[in-house]
């Protein structure tokens, strides 16, 4: 709604319903539907296929007293930690497996799961652990983790902001090497690495 510049009464009016459910739906409240998703996705300048991804990762109960808040978090693509694959975008929204957790903040998150030889950033993602992505965090801050897409291939990096800035690997196999950047215009970052997760 922010992006768009639209408020839940305007959307309200729109869709002939109340604004007590648009704001149920952007909270948490309530589940957004699908045929409410694409109804929605035209006002706000995006695919249902986001909006149901977006809603999915934000919380969806309140949690009692003492319990902590749990997100779920879509599982979108088995990656290598040198050059991911393009996530599955395609997959229908209802078959992306969703995976829970507590204490992430605020966000817009998606998971990777890293293969099995995956070793370029071992030292914080050991291979085949899971990585949780914030796509709302995008602001760049010396010594983080971020998914960075160069020329079409999408790589999982240390941010070094030096003269000249690069994306370091980091990793105990010395044979990946940084990936130099002269402007930050020749990089998009798609988010911030909230979280690394490896099961034993």
């Amino acid at each position: 709604m922010e992006k768009a510049g639209k408020g839940p009464t305007e959307l309200a009016d729109r869709l002939d319903t109340n604004k007590q459910n648009i704001t149920r739906w952007s909270n948490g409240d309530r589940k957004l539907t699908v045929e409410w998703a694409k109804k929605l996705a035209p006002l706000l300048d995006t695919t249902a296929d986001k909006l149901l991804l977006v809603a999915e990762g934000e919380i969806r109960e309140r949690p009692a007293k003492g319990q902590k808040r749990t997100i779920d978090v879509p599982l979108l693509d088995t990656v290598t930690a040198g050059k991911l694959k393009t996530p599955s975008s395609q997959i229908p929204v209802e078959d992306v497996p969703l995976l829970a957790f507590a204490d992430l903040g605020r966000g817009e998150f998606f998971a990777l799961r890293l293969e099995d030889d995956a070793d370029s950033m071992d030292r914080v993602s050991p291979p085949g652990s899971i990585v949780i992505v914030n796509k709302a965090d995008r602001e760049l801050r010396n010594g983080k983790y971020y998914i960075f897409s160069i020329d079409g291939e999408t790589t999982y990096k240390m941010w070094v902001d030096d003269d000249p800035a690069y994306l370091a690997p980091y990793s105990t196999n010395p044979t990946h090497k940084p990936i130099f950047v002269r402007r930050k215009r020749d990089f998009d970052v798609i988010g911030r690495v909230k979280r690394t997760v490896l099961d034993l």
